[in-house]
Order: structure tokens, then sequence, then C-alpha cells
């Protein structure tokens, strides 16, 4: 499916938003994680990158939150032993570039508001990658009842240093490091989850969500200003 294809399947579908609640997931743990990721920085004494951040915070959270409007996290999904996303749709590697190249051309003209607002849209793909429903490609098996129950407990897992700072060579590696490792733990967080299930794959999973917000935001604003024109 094409970009044109599926922005205009994106506006058809736009009707059935309530129905869209049973495949989303929810914004505040994406924030939780965005949010530590900035105290990760500063403790691993990246602190001009925090400060470069902050500035521009709420741009960065409104687009990871945008990420899922309109029927667009129906190409959160990739799993990277079979090479694709959920059925039909734009898988999550395609979603990311598209997210990260609008990143880069708003940086070449100067509105850094806009910037961060597309690299939030590709943040919440890294992040999603942690969810081992979408490192599979399964839009239920416990999905929704997974990501609700991390929702009401990520507290338990923060994390406040350790920020993963691989030396990747292109943005979508950090997605794709994110979806072999959870891709692992689907067995402990589909149908047949339990509690305690949930939390061994939360305690790695949850802290790697963390850590890699903090190594994607160090990495993006290092490839921005060695890549883009200005």
């Amino acid at each position: 499916m094409g970009p044109t294809s599926w922005n205009a399947v994106k506006l058809f579908l736009a009707a059935g938003t309530p129905i869209q609640k049973l495949v989303s997931g929810k914004g505040d743990t994406h924030l939780f994680c965005t949010n530590q990721a900035l105290l990760i920085l500063k403790n691993d004494g990246a602190l001009p990158y925090a400060r470069n951040i902050s500035d521009y915070i709420e741009f960065l959270n409104k687009g990871v939150l945008w990420a899922d409007k309109g029927w667009k996290n129906f190409s959160h999904y990739f799993d990277p032993v079979v090479n694709q996303g959920l059925g039909p749709w734009p898988d999550a590697r395609v979603e990311f570039d598209n997210f990260f190249n609008k990143a880069l051309i708003h940086w070449e003209r100067g509105d850094k508001g806009r910037y961060y607002f597309y690299l939030g849209a590709a943040l919440h793909l890294i992040q999603d990658l942690c969810v081992p429903h979408h490192a599979k490609g399964a839009a239920f098996s416990g999905h929704k009842e997974y990501e609700n129950w991390v929702l009401n407990n990520y507290n338990n897992f923060v994390v406040e240093t350790g920020g993963i700072y691989n030396k990747f060579l292109t943005p979508s590696d950090w997605l794709l490091f994110n979806a072999r490792l959870s891709r692992c733990y689907f067995p402990y967080v589909s149908n047949i989850g339990t509690v305690s299930s949930y939390r061994l794959a939360t305690s790695v999973l949850l802290p790697l969500a963390q850590r890699s917000t903090a190594g994607f935001l160090k990495f993006a604003i290092d490839f921005t200003r060695k890549h883009a024109n200005k």
C-alpha cells in the first residue's frame, strides 16, 4: 500500500474512531517514557541535550500523542522475523521513516517546533516497538489488556540512568533494536499472560523504552546536525 492510498484509508477509517480504542495504546505511558528520558540524559551527563529538548518538550509530546490519532496506529507494527507489519498496512519502518524525514525537512526550514513535533511522532514508534504485540504484528491477543496493565503500573519500573547510546548508522536501527528484543517476550504478555509474567516482561521492556528514548533523542539531534542542510 503506497503513501497516497494509506492516507486515503486513514480518512475513510476516521469515521470508526470508537472502534479504534480497541487497538490503540495509552498516551500517558508514552509521555512517561519521554519525560524519564530527559532525566536519564541529565543524569548521564548529557545535560546540553536535555536542555535543548526541554525547550521544545511541548512540541515533542504533542507529536508523541498525535502519532496515535486518525488510525495511524494500524501502521505501528513490525515483526523483524517475517519483515512485515499488521496485515496489508504499511509497517512501522515506513511510518517511522516518513515522520523522521518530515522532521528533517522542518529543521532545514528553520522550524524547530515542527521538527520536534515530527520527531515525537517518530519516537512514538520507537516506544511502541517495546511492546511485544507491536513486534509480533498482533493487534489483539491480549494487547489492550497488557498496555492497560502497564499504564496502571509504570511507576514501579522507573529508571533514571543508563541510557542506551548505541552507535547505530540509521535512525530506523533504533526501531529494529527494540523490536528484536521485545518480540521475545510475546509469550509472556499474550492471552495467557499473568501478573507475574507481565512483571517479568515489563521489568525488561519498560526500562528499555525509557533508555532507548533517551538514546534515540540524543542520536536524532546528532544525526540531524550532521546530515541536515541547516
